[in-house]
């Protein structure tokens, strides 16, 4: 396999362990291993396998974050913990409600590109309250907001655009 293949294979088992409940997701042993089978013994016939249409835990929409060494806004195409773990494009937030690095407070942005914001306007409340602890740079709720600035953050969550 090339190279690029192989990072696509990797890229779609990872996109498929988090949005089916693979491994890791709650959907089964982290390590791979099977169930132990059961020998039949006697006559009697091994049950029928389950009928009807087989469910997965539906993907959500990848949620826009600031890329913490680009300094710019990328859809995170996988998630946890309060971070990102794998960036794809350039995205704004749906409310447009940015982090401004030299004031770190979080504004409107009036005008962006590319992730990217150009030009801000006034101070803002991210969607669901989720906003980047400059301690650890993890994303986590702020419990206590004032002027686009956390003043108490709580537990590690994902933004929800």
């Amino acid at each position: 396999m090339t190279h690029a293949i192989r990072r696509a294979a990797l890229l779609a088992s990872i996109l498929l362990a988090s949005c089916s409940g693979g491994a890791g997701a709650g959907g089964g042993p982290a390590t791979g291993a099977r169930p132990p089978v059961r020998r039949q013994t006697g006559r009697a016939r091994p049950p029928a396998p389950p009928s009807g249409p087989i469910a997965f835990a539906e993907c959500t929409a990848a949620p826009c974050m600031l890329h913490p060494g680009r300094g710019r806004y990328h859809l995170c195409l996988y998630a946890a913990g309060g971070q990102c773990f794998h960036f794809g494009a350039p995205c704004e937030p749906s409310d447009q409600c940015m982090l401004e690095a030299k004031s770190a407070q979080y504004r409107k942005c009036t005008r962006a590109r590319g992730g990217d914001c150009i030009q801000y306007g006034a101070a803002c409340e991210p969607a669901g309250r989720c906003m980047i602890d400059p301690r650890d740079g993890l994303t986590r709720t702020c419990d206590q907001v004032s002027d686009g600035r956390c003043q108490r953050f709580g537990a590690p969550c994902q933004p929800k655009s």
